[in-house]
């Protein structure tokens, strides 16, 4: 019997815990109520519209199949921001300069810089493999109807002659390079 009230004691206590916080559970549901925020049953549409234009890039091999990025320890969102970064860069230096160049042209230069940092982490087997790297843009664009169209193009297209490889530090990290 004393065993048992040993083992009764801790949940009883826990029982009372519960019983004294009770009023603040039941009025964080009211104030939930109240503001209309029934977790994870919202209205507020988080997925329901979406931007009329958005897009990603990937990684191609010279024949235009696509190549896993894993391969550069990179992720998708990763390798976008890269490109948006770099892209951004360029057009700086294109205000800078004023050298009259089209969207289409700085975003080639952009993405030929972001390939051949990539093209660093390339070992020399997988380079006679890939044969050459290119970046695709993809953009999504939603119309008046809802529907929603693909269009992708190949913003640049490199070759590995001139540029090293840099293995990966032997703690698996990314390589730490710059241009």
């Amino acid at each position: 019997m004393h065993r048992l009230l040993q083992r009764v004691t801790p949940l009883a206590s826990l029982g009372l815990t519960w019983l004294r916080a009770w009023p603040w559970f039941a009025a964080s549901i009211a104030l939930g109520f109240l503001i209309r925020e029934n977790f994870p049953f919202s209205h507020w549409p988080m997925y329901a519209n979406f931007a009329p234009e958005s897009g990603y890039v990937y990684i191609v091999k010279g024949n235009g199949e696509p190549l896993a990025i894993a391969k550069f320890f990179e992720t998708a969102p990763r390798l976008r921001r890269q490109f948006e970064r770099e892209w951004k860069a360029e057009w700086k230096r294109e205000r800078r300069k004023k050298e009259g160049r089209s969207r289409d042209e700085i975003e080639q230069e952009a993405a030929t810089r972001m390939l051949k940092r990539l093209a660093r982490r390339l070992s020399p087997e997988e380079r006679a493999e890939v044969g050459r790297l290119g970046l695709v843009s993809a953009r999504l664009k939603m119309d008046g109807d809802r529907a929603i169209t693909l269009s992708e193009r190949t913003v640049a297209m490199i070759g590995f002659n001139g540029i090293p490889f840099s293995p990966p530090p032997k703690d698996g990290a990314a390589p730490k390079e710059s241009l």
